[in-house]
């Protein structure tokens, strides 16, 4: 049993359903190579609260996964790993996080079905540091993800309405 079915298993319980859903998400955030829009689906809760779900998980996996990628860009950067090729990559990624930085991530984020892993992580990895401060900050890349969570489930269940899902 994998943890979409686990997930639709528990749609009729509000408690359990949100508990499930919610670490979805964050494993969603940090290991998952899936979208997490199906959890917005259920019928017995409220969007509303669906929708928070999705942005409070969002933004904890958000800050794990900054966590990780800072830390792991510091190994890299100390290590020098990889060929010119690989520099090149890495040089264009960090002027791609200095020059879209917060909006950039908002927009990639609140894309409905992006997986959000490669992108946490190209952003978290790629975070650049001038003198001393990085372009983005562990608060503001947590609170953009909870807030781009909010518009991508809003987005998904407006289409969904507009095309005539409805879940009540």
């Amino acid at each position: 049993m994998d943890l979409i079915e686990i997930l639709l298993g528990a749609m009729g319980d509000p408690i359990t359903y949100s508990i499930i859903f919610f670490i979805y998400v964050i494993l969603a955030a940090l290991i998952l190579p899936i979208p997490v829009e199906i959890g917005l689906f259920n019928p017995f809760m409220h969007s509303a609260w669906l929708i928070l779900i999705l942005a409070i998980g969002k933004g904890v996996g958000a800050a794990i996964a900054f966590e990780i990628g800072t830390r792991a860009r510091g190994v890299l950067k100390k290590r020098s790993i990889g060929t010119q090729l690989t520099k090149k990559i890495v040089a264009w990624c960090e002027r791609f996080v200095r020059k879209y930085g917060y909006y950039g991530l908002f927009i990639i984020m609140s894309t409905p079905l992006m997986i959000d892993s490669v992108s946490l992580y190209l952003f978290s990895l790629s975070n650049p540091k001038d003198e001393g401060k990085r372009a983005m900050t562990r608060r503001w890349f947590v609170l953009i993800n909870i807030g781009s969570g909010a518009v991508r489930g809003t987005i998904i269940l407006s289409v969904a309405y507009l095309i005539g899902v409805r879940l009540v």
